[in-house]
């Protein structure tokens, strides 16, 4: 089974602190956004009453003017009852009129322009026509009541701001009353003292003529130069930012006055330090995230305080005591939390047992490698024991036949104590290192085995092969059984013709391991004197009890043996191959 190893982001998204922060986050959603909707509507509140103020300022700064033109309008509105009474007469109205300015005392002009366009009645000055005047005809057209400029006066020649009203006589348009207010009786009404006023303050009509200015004074430089006036005088009360004529930023606010049809125009410039601020104020909307990101760091830095790095101390101890350090199980620092404290004696406790009981199996390991040393240590003594009572008894014969049966029984059981030997030498017994073995066994029969003087050569091919014990020993007992018979076979050749012995062993790519034994002598033995011609060379894997013990080993190790003959290319002997695979126990 293969484990799937999670990969970054995976690793990321499982860490305790990100999913407390998406959780904390869900959590502060709800009041966050109730933060910031409560927090633009204040922006927007205090926008709103910039604004207002801003109006009011300008509303303010012209009062005077206001109020002398509303004065006006209502004089118009009471004189015109009289008017109609004394129109049947137009000296008698005129002198009406006339007595109206001069007890007025800041109206300059009045009069009355029939339908027409004739101003019979008037306070002073010639009769005047209005009937080819294109303002008139579109009064007649659509009667209403108007405030106008005029730079010079047709009655007076001044600079004056005339208030026009329509008169009806039973629903019927029959006429205008119209009373002019000089510019200068405007100014000098107009109000300049007050705190955070507008640097410039006019008024404004309800098609954007400005009524309070000369069109060559220096003060029309403050008017806006990307707005238009007449789109500003429908619009209500409204603040804006532009550049004023003569290029300078400035915040404009419109206040009207007299709905539909006279307005006030003020302007602030833009580096004024009493202006109020009319732009959104960005930094509160700043507030609820910051507050937010506040909120989730005092929580991460109290999880992490709290939880994260003792669990990284459990963590780096628990990793540590894997590894094989067993030092002394360390507390958690500072005050940790109580459910902490006991997990860490938990895991202490853990630890304590898990030490003990590796300390009980490494000894009670140690005491069985030492009985099984032991146990093969004193089989070898006794197997030697047992090839010296052999010897002994093979030399109470005379009968050669006899003598060469003992001879073959002692060599098996010196193959044995090798083993035993080998085994015993061995650091580990649970897995054993097969080419170790195996060379030291071959090592001790070719010089045991061997004449003096005529040991074979061996050729030694051997990789690092890890077997258990249950798989060396019947191995081990193979590769003696086929070396002691090829060093016996090969010692009883010719005079100086010892041949080789080469032995392989190596894993395989199809995961089986491979022993080879391969035999060569050098030349046919020569026939004892008196017994005839010499017999075939036994250079094969000997008597009929070596090759049943042969097949019986490689049948232990669940293995395939093959033992054949090759020729040889000299034609003056034959060699012996043995080859056996089988697979490593796991």
């Amino acid at each position: 089974m293969r484990i799937r190893r999670p990969g970054y982001l995976s690793g990321l998204t499982d860490t305790l602190a990100l999913r407390l922060t998406i959780l904390m986050s869900l959590a502060l959603l709800p009041l966050g956004a109730i933060a910031i909707s409560t927090t633009t509507e204040a922006i927007r509140a205090a926008q709103r009453a910039a604004e207002r103020s801003l109006v009011s300022l300008a509303s303010e700064a012209t009062v005077g003017e206001r109020a002398l033109i509303e004065s006006a309008l209502a004089s118009a509105s009471a004189i015109e009852s009289l008017v109609l009474e004394r129109l049947a007469d137009p000296e008698e109205c005129s002198a009406f009129l006339a007595d109206f300015i001069a007890r007025s005392a800041v109206f300059s002009f009045a009069g009355f322009v029939d339908l027409d366009g004739e101003m019979k009645c008037r306070s002073s000055g010639e009769e005047v026509g209005f009937a080819a005047s294109p303002v008139f005809r579109q009064l007649r057209e659509a009667p209403m009541a108007t405030i106008s400029a005029n730079p010079s006066g047709a009655a007076t020649g001044l600079p004056v701001v005339i208030v026009t009203r329509p008169v009806f006589q039973e629903r019927d348009l029959v006429g205008f009353v119209s009373i002019s207010i000089t510019r200068r009786s405007l100014e000098l009404m107009a109000r300049r003292s007050l705190a955070d006023a507008p640097q410039f303050a006019t008024l404004i009509n309800h098609v954007g003529n400005v009524l309070t200015l000369d069109p060559e004074s220096p003060k029309m430089a403050h008017l806006p130069a990307n707005t238009s006036l007449a789109g500003l005088s429908g619009g209500g009360n409204a603040v804006f930012r532009d550049q004023s004529a003569d290029g300078k930023a400035a915040v404009y606010s419109v206040a009207e006055v007299i709905p539909g049809r006279l307005y006030a125009l003020g302007m602030w410039p833009e580096s004024s330090p009493g202006l109020p601020p009319t732009r959104p104020a960005m930094l509160p909307l700043l507030f609820p995230p910051l507050m937010w990101l506040a909120s989730l760091g005092v929580v991460l830095l109290s999880l992490y305080h709290l939880v994260l790095r003792h669990l990284k101390g459990l963590n780096r101890q628990m990793r540590r005591f894997a590894l094989g350090h067993r030092e002394a199980w360390a507390d958690l620092p500072g005050n940790p939390p109580a459910e902490l404290r006991e997990l860490n004696t938990t895991f202490r406790n853990m630890a304590r047992i898990i030490a003990r009981d590796e300390a009980e199996l490494e000894n009670a390991l140690s005491e069985k490698t030492v009985l099984l040393k032991e146990v093969h240590h004193r089989v070898k003594n006794n197997l030697q024991l047992i090839s010296s009572i052999i010897n002994l008894q093979a030399r109470q014969f005379d009968d050669p036949k006899a003598q060469r049966v003992l001879r073959n029984v002692q060599e098996r059981v010196q193959g044995l104590a090798t083993i035993h030997r080998s085994l015993y030498e061995e650091a580990r017994l649970s897995e054993v290192r097969a080419d170790r073995v195996i060379e030291d066994i071959l090592g001790r029969i070719v010089s045991l085995g061997g004449i003096p003087g005529r040991l074979p050569e061996l050729i030694k091919r051997l990789e690092p092969v890890v077997l258990s014990t249950d798989q060396i020993v019947p191995l081990s007992f193979l590769v003696t059984e086929a070396v002691t018979n090829a060093v016996k076979h090969l010692s009883s050749g010719r005079e100086g013709d010892a041949g080789w012995i080469e032995v392989v062993l190596r894993p395989e790519e199809s995961g089986e391991i491979l022993l080879r034994i391969t035999n060569l002598a050098a030349g046919a033995p020569e026939a004892p004197e008196g017994e005839g011609e010499a017999d075939e060379p036994a250079s094969g894997p000997g008597d009929g009890i070596g090759v049943e013990l042969i097949e019986a080993f490689a049948m232990q190790l669940d293995g395939r043996i093959d033992i054949g003959r090759l020729p040889r290319e000299d034609g003056r002997g034959p060699a012996w191959r043995l080859e056996l695979r089988f697979r490593a126990e796991r």
